[in-house]
């Protein structure tokens, strides 16, 4: 009700801006970015934060994110609006079509295939989750966390800008082709990592956004709850099914998500003795991580190290 009622003010507001931002000023280009996914794939073609901005607050969860007027004061004056163009990102919706015509739009989903995940009230499975009774499938929103669709995402971003900033067009190319060699250079560890791996299997006490890096590396999953569900408190069924699969398959370690609660991975981890292990989607970094310029490869990194514990 809040996003609803901020969005027909905000509406307004730019209705009635008589604001004449430059879209392409001497500085380069002036870019908002919804959240860290798509600043950091601006971030990375323009090799470096001049003139970009990140909506989301770091160690913002983007389920509970609300926009001020100032943020889509931003938005309206700027040359390039990234955006996932997930369920997430719903209260976009009527901003979007009343945004100036000169501001120039880039929504992460529409660079990419698709895939649908389930909806459902209880734990979620790799192999037949298309068959539970109380789910339907909707578009999975998630989808910076396959490095494949990553480097695309580099690719078609690279092409607008330097479509948008002619004089910017060589070092976009360079920053982005540079950035592309590290994603495919982690994109190899992390195959080589599942494929030499004991296990090829993950369980995920959690959210589980993970759709899109699980189908591109060949991993299976169970996990609490769909890539944007909102449950908070898991059932009983949903922690006897998580301790299930993780003693009969002699799983060493249960996963979480970032800046996510930790009970559900916590309470499983206490009857079954494995270890609790973060996993990053890559969808924000905390505050510190934040100012000490973190990026996705550096969170993939990560990931590598936690695969080893949790595979083998």
């Amino acid at each position: 009700m809040m996003r609803a009622v901020l969005v027909m003010l905000l509406s307004l507001v730019l209705m009635c801006s008589c604001t004449d931002a430059a879209q392409e000023s001497d500085d380069g280009l002036v870019i908002v970015a919804s959240s860290f996914p798509c600043y950091d794939a601006a971030r990375a073609v323009l090799g470096g934060t001049k003139g970009l901005t990140m909506l989301l607050p770091p160690g913002t969860d983007t389920h509970s994110f609300e926009p001020t007027i100032d943020d889509v004061v931003g938005i309206q004056e700027c040359d390039l609006f990234i955006y996932v163009g997930g369920e997430s990102d719903g209260w976009l919706d009527s901003l979007l079509s009343s945004l100036d015509e000169d501001v120039t739009t880039f929504a992460l989903v529409d660079n990419v295939p698709l895939l649908l995940e389930e909806e459902t009230d209880g734990i979620l499975e790799e192999e037949g989750h298309e068959d539970h009774d109380h789910g339907h499938g909707v578009v999975d929103e998630h989808v910076w966390t396959s490095l494949g669709n990553e480097i695309a995402i580099i690719d078609s971003l690279c092409s607008l800008m330097s479509s948008l900033d002619r004089d910017g067009e060589e070092e976009y190319r360079r920053n982005a082709d540079r950035y592309i060699a590290s994603l495919e250079e982690i994109r190899a560890g992390i195959q080589t990592e599942v494929h030499d791996a004991r296990r090829h299997e993950i369980v995920v006490a959690d959210r589980f956004p993970l759709l899109y890096f699980a189908a591109e590396v060949g991993l299976d999953w169970v996990a609490a709850y769909p890539g944007c569900a909102r449950q908070s408190e898991p059932s009983l069924r949903t922690v006897a099914a998580l301790v299930d699969r993780i003693e009969e398959d002699d799983i060493p370690v249960v996963l979480h998500m970032e800046m996510a609660n930790t009970m559900l991975s916590q309470v499983v981890a206490e009857e079954t003795g494995a270890e609790v292990m973060e996993f990053s989607s890559c969808h924000n970094v905390t505050r510190r991580q934040f100012e000490a310029g973190v990026t996705y490869v550096d969170l993939m990194k990560s990931n590598i190290e936690v695969l080893k514990e949790a595979l083998n």
